[in-house]
């Protein structure tokens, strides 16, 4: 219980951090929806993310995954940051790639894992992306 209330926490001050992002306002999405299928790691399965962009460079958001692993369901909560390097170094190919980290319970056992991400967009608001490193993940965004 402790473990949820710590990261329900961390999930509300990094969500209210958007109260001290520039005043400057743009017309591009900041929220993004990462529905995805986890190919390897820690079983077959599926992952939804939820983020936020804060500062034009960092995401932060909170995932669940649902894993089936030796014929038992297995469940994560976890909060995610990812730091956007296309952004951060004015790079214009289109291709986002974005080192990051997931933190959270992983089937009851609170851990951290770092990862790679790259995501490619097919229409505006609609892109493909995959994540690379302890488990890998391959979906769709939305941006909203």
């Amino acid at each position: 219980m402790k473990k949820l209330f710590a990261l329900l926490s961390i999930f509300t001050l990094s969500f209210t951090l958007q109260a001290q992002e520039s005043a400057e306002e743009t017309s591009e999405p900041k929220n993004r929806l990462n529905i995805g299928w986890a190919y390897y790691g820690r079983g077959n399965g599926i992952s939804v993310v939820a983020d936020r962009e804060f500062f034009g460079i960092l995401t932060q958001g909170v995932g669940f995954e649902e894993y089936l692993v030796d014929e038992e369901l297995e469940s994560s909560f976890f909060l995610v940051t990812d730091l956007h390097l296309e952004q951060l170094f004015g790079l214009t190919s289109g291709v986002e790639i974005y080192p990051g980290v997931e933190y959270g319970s992983f089937d009851g056992v609170f851990e951290f894992h770092p990862y790679l991400g790259f995501s490619v967009p097919i229409k505006e608001k609609l892109g493909l992306y995959t994540e690379l490193g302890t488990r890998g993940v391959f979906g769709l965004y939305f941006r909203f």
